[in-house]
């Protein structure tokens, strides 16, 4: 009977999926196509992410109008925000992951994940539509602090992305070292960083990033709104990833840390770093 006490992450299950598929059948399976794949992660992925930083900033690029009303105007906003959940949502689940290895070796899944993702931020930053004037706008002193606690939150981000490991925010690594003899190791239960104090930083920074930008119209707070209740969503799901990637070792780290609001000012926990476990 397999014992659950899982130290590795799910990408080995996806690795193992990988190896049963061979390379036959495969979309990428020379040097050029992996390049080509980079390209489109550093352009679509990184162009997304600033693309959908400035829409928090400075408000919608706006550069179609469609002419609707309030309402079509909200529930095309909201069909914008649900096109980057789904797509997000389903492609970092792991079931999605063994059925893409496929057509699509493992190693370009992060790659590909990245530009896909791009690309759904690329639509909602250029073809989000506004509504109305200004609910509120803070002024002074209080835009101020606000614009502090956004930079902080993005230090956050950059602090969480860089503390469990090599910062590779689009997944392009892995792609670049596909033909290369070397094999990855399997990724190890750690915890370091913010996540001594909440199991989801990059969930709790994203919220308070969207929440701090000074720009509070209907059509932003409808965005707020959507986006907060996803997060909450999609930490839900990933937590049933984690625990049957991790299994006790997680179980155990999730008694001892909240979700996404810290319970004290002191870490919960020390750095933790288990090392994978031979398979007997």
């Amino acid at each position: 009977m397999p014992q659950d006490d899982k130290t590795t992450c799910k990408l080995s299950e996806v690795d193992d999926a990988q190896a049963m598929h061979g390379s036959s059948g495969q979309l990428i399976s020379k040097k050029p196509g992996a390049l080509i794949l980079v390209t489109a992660a550093y352009v679509l992925g990184g162009g997304g992410m600033m693309a959908w930083l400035a829409f928090l900033l400075m408000g919608p690029l706006h550069p179609l109008d469609f002419e609707l009303g309030i309402t079509g105007r909200l529930l095309l906003d909201t069909l914008l925000c649900l096109l980057f959940f789904i797509q997000h949502s389903i492609m970092v689940r792991r079931r999605f992951r063994l059925w893409l290895t496929r057509t699509v070796r493992s190693d370009f899944h992060g790659a590909l994940y990245a530009a896909t993702s791009g690309f759904c931020l690329l639509i909602l930053a250029g073809l989000w539509q506004p509504v109305g004037s200004a609910i509120w706008l803070p002024e002074g002193w209080i835009r101020w602090a606000m614009t502090a606690v956004f930079l902080a939150a993005g230090a956050g981000t950059w602090w969480g992305s860089r503390s469990l490991g090599d910062f590779d925010a689009l997944g392009v690594k892995p792609a670049m070292e596909a033909f290369d003899s070397k094999k990855t190791a399997p990724i190890p239960f750690t915890v370091r960083g913010p996540y001594r104090w909440v199991r989801h930083p990059l969930y709790l920074f994203s919220l308070v990033i969207i929440w701090s930008c000074p720009i509070f119209t209907a059509d932003r707070l409808l965005h707020n709104v959507l986006w907060t209740i996803w997060i909450i969503i999609g930490a839900t799901m990933e937590e049933r990833d984690l625990v049957g990637c991790f299994g006790d070792a997680y179980r155990s780290y999730r008694e001892t840390v909240p979700m996404l609001l810290p319970k004290s000012l002191k870490p919960l926990m020390t750095d933790f770093s288990e090392k994978p476990k031979d398979n007997q």
